[in-house]
């Protein structure tokens, strides 16, 4: 099975850990990923690199900075593509992005007969503009089939007519790398931390953990901050107005390689997003990170956050700053229900998303998206172009 993954973010092995799991788990799977050159990955700028499992193309983003907006240098794709002659693209781009529209192309022109699994996150329904409603049209019913990182995801694609397959396959965590930090049963620091990772943006609800901590202000407690963005002065604002700007640390953007070592000083995570117009919780990775790492979380009722907290954690109403503080009473004062929700943390994150389950669930996806193509192909053969001359020279040499 020869897949060639496409995807911006596919930088550095940490950041591969999905592919990295794929072709440790499935031999018959010949890997190769394109990735940009370097991309900024949560306020950190990132290098790309090479990986000793597979081999790793670097292409230039032209046109854009945003992720929706730029373009590859199509010339390593081409060369990627005559290369490695791909039975399955597997491409993570939005239906409605300038990238996805430019490898769909690449690959029309020289590998018509390729499957094509697009990775799709979008779970707010909007209505493009011209071109990129049709690019997004164009995209759905080219697309084999689709990986949606949640039920919200396929539930937005559902109502823009997509009634093909689209299985929710999540992101996943390393638990080799995000893991306990002590043994379960220790007993936890007389001070507790709670812990916010994220981008501070409009709509990651902020204002509202602010809110929540001034209604705290009797109890014992630190706030640990990592992460950057617009809404990092207006949060710092309002802890000074409540009095509470001594009692929290501010680390900053750190790059994913860092990530790990933050849970082991938290001793719980809250993700309080609200949603917005351009704002609906996707996925909530730090979630997975911090069960993973045995830290209990709390979430808000935004977008994929229940589906991903399920049973091991606490979900409050968005929006609302007197249930967050209740739920932030609660994990700070019962021993009890911390360790129960750390184990339930734990469970959830083996039987959901470690990288084993969702490498197995990708091969699974790719195996049975390969076999239909392959089935259409021999039923219709007339329905697929054959590859360019060009393509097939190049094959030949």
């Amino acid at each position: 099975m020869r897949v060639l993954r496409i995807s911006h973010a596919s930088l550095t092995p940490a950041l591969r850990e999905r592919e990295r799991a794929l072709v440790r788990r499935h031999p018959n799977v010949d890997l190769e990923v394109v990735t940009t050159e370097r991309w900024r990955e949560a306020e950190v700028d990132v290098e790309a690199t090479d990986d000793d499992l597979f081999p790793v193309t670097k292409s230039r983003a032209r046109l854009s900075n945003h992720i929706q907006l730029f373009a590859y240098d199509p010339r390593p794709i081409v060369a990627a593509l005559r290369r490695h002659r791909p039975d399955l693209i597997d491409l993570n781009h939005e239906p409605y992005s300038v990238a996805c529209a430019e490898v769909l192309t690449l690959c029309r022109w020289l590998a018509p007969r390729a499957a094509v699994v697009v990775n799709a996150c979008q779970n707010i329904f909007h209505r493009y503009p011209p071109p990129f409603n049709w690019l997004e049209r164009r995209a759905l019913k080219r697309a084999d089939a689709l990986a949606v990182c949640s039920e919200t995801v396929r539930e937005v694609l559902g109502a823009k007519g997509f009634d093909g397959q689209a299985v929710v396959i999540p992101f996943g965590v390393s638990t080799e790398v995000f893991r306990p930090r002590r043994p379960l049963d220790q007993e936890s620091r007389a001070v507790l931390t709670i812990g916010y990772v994220g981008r501070m943006l409009p709509g990651k609800g902020l204002n509202i953990l602010a809110d929540a901590l001034g209604r705290l202000e009797s109890e014992s407690w630190k706030l640990l901050v990592v992460g950057d963005g617009p809404e990092r002065e207006n949060f710092k604002a309002a802890l000074v107005e409540r009095r509470l700007l001594d009692r929290v640390e501010f680390v900053g953007a750190i790059s994913y390689e860092k990530v790990p070592e933050i849970y082991r000083r938290v001793d719980l995570l809250v993700v309080p997003t609200e949603t917005t117009r351009r704002i609906r919780e996707q996925f909530g990775r730090v979630l997975v990170e911090a069960m993973a790492s045995a830290v209990p979380v709390i979430g808000s009722t935004c977008g994929a956050i229940p589906e991903v907290i399920g049973d091991a954690g606490l979900v409050v109403p968005e929006g609302d700053p007197d249930a967050l503080a209740a739920a932030l009473r609660r994990l700070l004062s019962d021993s009890v229900l911390r360790k129960r929700l750390v184990r339930a943390g734990i469970d959830r994150v083996e039987q959901h998303f470690s990288w084993a389950r969702v490498a197995d669930k990708t091969h699974d996806l790719f195996l049975q998206v390969l076999r239909h193509k392959a089935a259409a192909f021999r039923e219709r053969p007339e329905l697929f172009a054959l590859e360019p001359k060009a393509s097939q020279q190049t094959a030949a040499r």
